[in-house]
């Protein structure tokens, strides 16, 4: 089958960087666009696109002000809808914190004909360099240039572990990698893989880490590895501390990755010490005042909601002491979760509801 939704270059030469998003998903999205915007060098030129479905025409608008005044930057929402008219997209396995839109990605290689690779970046990121310095990176005949989950790779369970030799065909799971950040070559995907055959992967070896665990499927033994500074998950000291340019990435990190719970624009998140890099560009975006009333609401309803948390991870962690095997780890991993949010949001009652992350 064949797409003929494809869209042109909004240059003749450009750096292009690619977003999945919806509404729900706004305000990291033009965070980590202000701050790509910001970074980004007069010498390029920078072709942003947000692969979204029903977008409201307001933020889009939002985004265009994220442009003003550079001529070498476009920023374009395009819909993805003629795509998901050809699949039902219920069969995707999703989650709580994880819509169909994490399989936009997917898309790609169709959909930007005019590019031979192109950059895949997660929204609840920031940026802390010129994009363009990970863009130039040689990464050969390789499917894409990616780094590690060394969060994943950390703590892998005998079952995961099972689940990432078996069905996904990793002998290796040290390779297993994070795919908020992707450095794509498009030549090579579009000739190994039509969008039909991902969309099929999609739903057979989607079922845990969703995209991520497809494009690990589909790429090992075929990735170039990045330095860990253009995907540093929380500027986290005793995951990157161990592994190779792991100090780089705690001193001097090229993106910041807020992946799972604890988001910096909500409740306690946001007094992390990796979150100073967010609110650093939070506040000069278009739309930093919807961005601080929604973080106010939240650490409101977050100390209102504390005795409900603390109940919680009490019955986590007594669920953890009598159940065995795969759910006394599920538990014990949900307990020592809600535990880090009981700690965030006590600190965050004591420094008053009403402080700001940005204020000393």
């Amino acid at each position: 089958m064949s797409f003929k939704n494809t869209l042109p270059a909004a240059f003749p030469k450009a750096v292009p960087v690619i977003f999945g998003a919806d509404d729900t998903f706004f305000i990291p999205l033009v965070v980590c666009i202000q701050s790509l915007v910001e970074n980004a060098s007069a010498e390029n030129n920078y072709d942003i696109v947000v692969l979204a479905n029903k977008f409201r025409p307001e933020f889009a608008a939002l985004l265009d002000r994220i442009a003003e005044g550079r001529p070498n930057v476009s920023i374009r929402v395009h819909d993805v809808a003629p795509f998901l008219a050809r699949w039902d997209m219920s069969k995707l396995k999703t989650g709580h914190r994880l819509t169909s839109a994490a399989y936009y990605r997917l898309f790609i290689p169709e959909l930007m004909q005019d590019y031979r690779k192109a950059l895949y970046i997660d929204g609840d990121t920031v940026l802390l360099e010129d994009i363009a310095h990970l863009y130039e990176v040689e990464i050969g005949a390789c499917y894409a240039g990616v780094v590690r989950d060394y969060n994943i790779i950390r703590d892998m369970s005998p079952s995961f572990k099972a689940h990432v030799q078996g069905l996904l065909g990793m002998a290796d799971t040290t390779q297993y990698f994070n795919s908020g950040v992707l450095l794509l070559n498009l030549d090579a995907i579009r000739r190994d893989f039509p969008l039909e055959f991902l969309m099929e992967q999609a739903e057979l070896k989607g079922a845990k880490h969703h995209d991520q665990d497809v494009l690990n499927s589909l790429f090992y033994g075929n990735t170039h590895f990045l330095p860990p500074r253009w995907n540093c998950m929380w500027q986290n000291e005793e995951l990157y501390a161990p592994v190779e340019g792991g100090r780089e990435a705690l001193d001097s990190p090229a993106l910041v990755h807020y992946p799972g719970s604890g988001k910096p624009w909500l409740r306690g998140g946001s007094i992390r010490a990796a979150a100073k890099h967010y609110w650093k560009y939070a506040l000069r975006c278009p739309y930093a005042d919807e961005i601080v009333r929604v973080y106010r609401e939240s650490c409101r309803r977050s100390i209102a909601e504390l005795p409900t948390l603390r109940r919680r991870q009490l019955w986590y962690q007594f669920l953890a002491s009598i159940l065995w095997g795969r759910k006394r780890r599920h538990y014990t991993a949900k307990a020592a979760d809600v535990k880090l949010s009981v700690e965030d949001v006590k600190q965050l009652k004591s420094e008053e509801a009403g402080t700001l992350p940005w204020q000393d």
